[in-house]
């Protein structure tokens, strides 16, 4: 892959010819802005003035109407560093509600909101989504309005996102189990003009079966090829490169890999109004943005269901509490409401980092090895799904 040329200040452009540039995304997360001092990951900050939402005090976490205070105390030993705790707490952990028979992962709404403190910067990473300036709340770092992130004012502040760009606990689990094979994500752009300064881009987003390459010690490697494969976590759309700066028009759906850190949360995510932005450096690497407005259910599904123990897992060692997520996403949704006006829609946004490689169109039928969630988590999500849009009490499968 050659050097991407800069423009010269004349507005000079070079002789217009067919073009293609690719990249193979080696890092993805949730674009949640860090406001910490440099070197840090939860210090107080611009975003978090208290710093990285606290572990879970448990003893007041478990309290019910219908637990008492010694069994809350028994569920708590033994308090060892060891996978014991997750056996012993983890079942308590599904019943927090105000009957002992109510799941509160799947009706999180049975529980009182423990409130979850949010970002309160007025500066954010993101779209402008509703193209309307005035509303979102947050300004962009190079001082664009009306940028609209809920999903970063209701999570920002969580240990699992929050640090410098790719130093969030569950980010880097993410990246690393992403580029060990866990799903290979790519852009591919082509236009008639200049990589460079081009007003009619085809940008395609899609999945490749085909594993990150990387060195022995782990290392990204750039210029490798992989299949392009057209699928539910493919979109072409259009977009416009000036000075090697990439914008998309934005569509209704946006399908692209979705950020994912196990087997049973990879997969599709659709973003409505989606859109993408990439800078692309003279070394032919890149960085960028992609978002829309996402169904904020789904996000809490795939965080609540996709490992043996479930939402336990995230919530022990990510000192994460999904009842308080259920209702900071629910709280912060910012589009498509229902039938009874409540939004079902968040928007976001998540940072992209890649390499320059090749996408190449597979030369016969190829199908994307599909993510594999239990049965057991299959009917979770449904049921949940089916809870949230009734507001109403679903029994544990």
């Amino acid at each position: 892959m050659v050097a991407l040329p800069a423009q010269g200040e004349d507005g000079n452009q070079a002789v217009r010819m067919p073009w293609v540039r690719s990249f193979v995304i080696t890092a993805y997360e949730p674009a949640f802005r860090y406001g910490g001092a440099a070197g840090t990951t939860g210090a107080p900050g611009s975003d978090c003035p208290n710093g990285t939402v606290a572990d879970n005090d448990y003893s007041r976490l478990l309290q019910t109407g219908w637990r008492s205070t010694a069994q809350i105390a028994e569920l708590l030993k033994p308090a060892v560093p060891s996978i014991e705790p997750y056996r012993i707490l983890a079942p308590a952990l599904h019943h927090r509600g105000f009957a002992a028979n109510i799941d509160t992962y799947i009706n999180p709404f049975a529980a009182p909101d423990p409130g979850l403190p949010a970002v309160v910067s007025n500066i954010a990473e993101g779209f402008d989504l509703d193209g309307k300036p005035s509303t979102g709340g947050f300004v962009s770092p190079d001082g664009a309005g009306g940028i609209d992130n809920g999903f970063y004012r209701a999570l920002g502040c969580l240990m699992a996102f929050r640090g410098p760009p790719g130093q969030g606990a569950l980010s880097i689990r993410a990246n690393e189990r992403m580029q060990a094979g866990l799903f290979t994500m790519l852009i591919r752009l082509s236009g008639n003009q200049s990589p460079t300064r081009d007003d009619a881009v085809t940008v395609e987003v899609g999945a490749s079966p085909d594993p990150l390459e990387r060195t022995k010690a782990g290392v990204p490697l750039r210029d490798y090829s992989y299949r392009l494969v057209r699928d539910a976590q493919y979109t072409k759309l259009t977009g416009r490169i000036r000075d090697g700066v990439l914008t998309t028009v934005p569509v209704a759906r946006l399908q692209a890999p979705d950020f994912a850190w196990s087997e049973s949360n990879r997969g599709a995510a659709t973003f409505l109004r989606g859109r993408l932005a990439l800078r692309i450096a003279a070394d032919g690497s890149a960085t960028g943005l992609i978002g829309g407005y996402r169904d904020w259910r789904d996000l809490y599904a795939r965080i609540a269901f996709n490992v043996a123990v479930e939402g336990p897992f995230l919530e022990i060692p990510y000192h994460e509490n999904l009842i308080a997520i259920y209702y900071a996403l629910a709280r912060n949704a910012d589009a498509v409401p229902d039938a009874r006006g409540r939004n079902s829609a968040i928007s976001t946004a998540y940072r992209l980092t890649a390499l320059p490689a090749f996408a190449v169109d597979p030369a016969g039928p190829v199908t994307l090895v599909q993510a594999t969630p239990s049965p057991h988590i299959t009917q979770e999500r449904a049921e949940f799904a089916r809870a949230a849009a009734a507001h109403a009490i679903k029994p544990s499968p």
